[in-house]
């Protein structure tokens, strides 16, 4: 593999996907790409600080010149503003890579695409149409940049790697999806409470690296083993179980959007009410393997409130819950075990 080209490498998932990268021998040459600088740039890594929207065709084509693969991370948030910026972005990044002749693209979508809906199946599989929340703009974003991207590829001997991430967080920072989650989730009507999941960033980024370095063309539900189930997440979360009438929870979202309250988009009720978790089984026949449960991501990346459970106690719950779901993981489990001792 000659070079890598990445985008957004200065985020949360582009820092871990460039170390990840930087290690492998058959990765010659790395393009790390952002508008912000990259901190610690590792070996056979060229850092740019370069936005992608106003820098010249030229240039970035240079960039691109004799990648054999690209991995697009760089996005917005999720207000509407953000989300017509993260498919510019898209666009102007499929462009360059069709100028440069670039044959093979990772690009990182999410499951919120598949919609939440009472009669999702459970779990997911990758064969199910994109549905998302239209009121969502985040969930419509990615969408139309798969849609973009599936047409970049219709390209001569083109691949293309769409990876749909389940809610992602870790020690450091969560994304902008579970930070909305988390949110919605303290109004929540009417004690629905679905099976829920969570990647650690260490582990999308694992999928990225293998996507890229494999060249993987298809698309892929990026997942930890199963999912937490209701009584296991209100304990690990704290949650004291109270819901509001659907009536009044959709009154306080509606007052706390109009006065800046709290961080809970337009769009995101329906995935704190319904099922959209994501079965991890194509990813896994490529090579994949989750370091992390759902219940270790989770109490690694969220903060427990005052009234709930000691650390401790979460720690024990999360390893309890992670053992009884996935057999024959013991090596797992304890490599998890002393990641959370620390």
């Amino acid at each position: 593999m000659e070079s890598i080209v990445v985008t957004g490498a200065s985020g949360a998932i582009g820092r871990r996907v460039v170390r990840q990268l930087a290690a492998d021998p058959d990765v010659q040459r790395l393009v790390a790409i952002d508008r912000a600088s990259l901190s610690l740039v590792p070996a056979k890594t060229e850092s740019h600080k370069i936005d992608i929207l106003s820098a010249s065709l030229p240039d970035l084509v240079d960039l691109f010149a004799g990648a054999k693969s690209v991995v697009h991370l760089a996005a917005t948030s999720g207000s509407s503003a953000d989300a017509e910026t993260t498919g510019a972005l898209a666009r102007r990044v499929f462009q360059v890579a069709a100028e440069a002749e670039v044959q093979h693209m990772v690009v990182l979508s999410s499951a919120l695409v598949y919609g939440a809906k009472a009669d999702n199946p459970i779990p997911i599989l990758e064969s199910q149409p994109r549905s998302p929340h239209r009121p969502l703009a985040y969930a419509v974003a990615k969408s139309e940049l798969e849609q973009d991207a599936l047409a970049w590829a219709e390209g001569a001997g083109r691949t293309l790697s769409i990876l749909r991430p389940t809610t992602t967080l870790s020690e450091r920072g969560a994304s902008w999806v579970a930070k909305a989650l988390r949110a919605a989730t303290s109004v929540r009507p009417d004690q629905l409470d679905p099976p829920v999941q969570f990647l650690h960033h260490d582990d999308l980024a694992s999928a990225v690296s293998l996507a890229t370095r494999h060249q993987l063309d298809g698309t892929y539900n990026i997942a930890p083993d199963g999912w937490i189930g209701a009584e296991t997440f209100r304990e690990l979360a704290g949650d004291p179980g109270v819901r509001l009438p659907i009536a009044v929870s959709k009154k306080v979202l509606k007052a706390a959007r109009r006065y800046g309250v709290g961080s809970v988009p337009p769009g995101i009720e329906p995935y704190v009410q319904y099922p959209w978790v994501i079965a991890n089984d194509k990813i896994r026949e490529a090579g994949w393997v989750p370091a992390f449960s759902n219940e270790e991501a989770f109490v690694l990346g969220t903060p427990a409130p005052p009234w709930s459970m000691s650390a401790k106690r979460r720690q024990e719950v999360a390893l309890g819950a992670a053992s009884a779901g996935l057999a024959g993981a013991a090596a797992i489990g304890l490599a998890a075990a002393r990641r959370l001792s620390r």
